[in-house]
């Protein structure tokens, strides 16, 4: 009896284990995350250092502009200029810093936070580096420089050469997709999959409308953003993924 008893306790405290790891569908290591995190904080850096002696737009520079240089499919949006859209896409891209936070109410990934919270961690880490990179590199005016009805003001500043590409979507992207992803892995065959995948999308996506809308990005620069922040979003779970 005792045997028979010794080996039933034996076989549930495998499957509880067995259980506890089906839920960790994630793999982390010291030398992995420091090959990914010691580059990306040293570019990061690079880039603080060259964006601080960034110049802004000179008078000659912003006469010298003419939207018709800029191409078809970009142009539109040097006819945008819109404050609240701005706003919008603003509520838009702080909204989606909340999507991480809400898988903690998922119970297998609340037990596993630590690992998600490094992986989401990287994952904005590296977005935000490409972007900020780029950004510095591309010194691209934004299409409101183009429009005479935005005021000189705004075109002066720095800020104005910070059109490529943009980081109000890739940062959107990143965050809606790595949580969809996340959640996914933990859940592979939920029938809410199509809902949330759908949702993790959209939002991006709406996200680079406004910023058209507000005149602060060309479409081109939107598709790139959104491109960079999938990207992130969905591989860096997918390395992190056990095999």
């Amino acid at each position: 009896m005792k045997s028979a008893l010794k080996k039933y306790l034996t076989l549930v405290l495998l499957c509880a284990i067995s259980s506890m790891q089906a839920q960790s569908p994630y793999q982390l290591s010291w030398k992995k995350e420091a090959t990914l995190m010691v580059p990306t904080g040293a570019v990061l850096g690079a880039s603080f250092w060259l964006k601080a002696r960034m110049e802004p737009l000179s008078m000659a520079q912003i006469n010298g502009l003419n939207r018709n240089s800029v191409s078809r499919f970009d142009r539109i949006a040097t006819y945008q200029y819109s404050h609240r859209a701005g706003k919008w896409s603003d509520y838009l891209f702080e909204t989606s810093l909340l999507f991480p936070i809400l898988l903690l109410a998922d119970a297998p990934i609340r037990k596993d936070v630590w690992k998600v919270g490094i992986i989401t961690t990287e994952t904005l880490l590296i977005s935000s580096t490409l972007t900020a990179l780029t950004k510095v590199l591309a010194k691209r005016a934004r299409p409101f420089v183009y429009n005479p009805d935005a005021p000189l003001g705004e075109k002066q500043n720095k800020d104005a050469r910070y059109s490529f590409f943009s980081g109000h979507t890739s940062g959107t992207a990143c965050l809606s997709v790595v949580a969809a992803k996340i959640w996914s892995d933990y859940h592979p065959g939920s029938g809410w999959k199509p809902l949330v995948w759908s949702t993790a999308l959209a939002w991006p996506a709406a996200v680079g409308i406004l910023r058209v809308k507000a005149g602060k990005h060309f479409p081109t620069d939107v598709l790139v953003g959104y491109a960079v922040g999938f990207a992130c979003g969905y591989f860096l779970p997918k390395i992190h993924f056990k095999n």
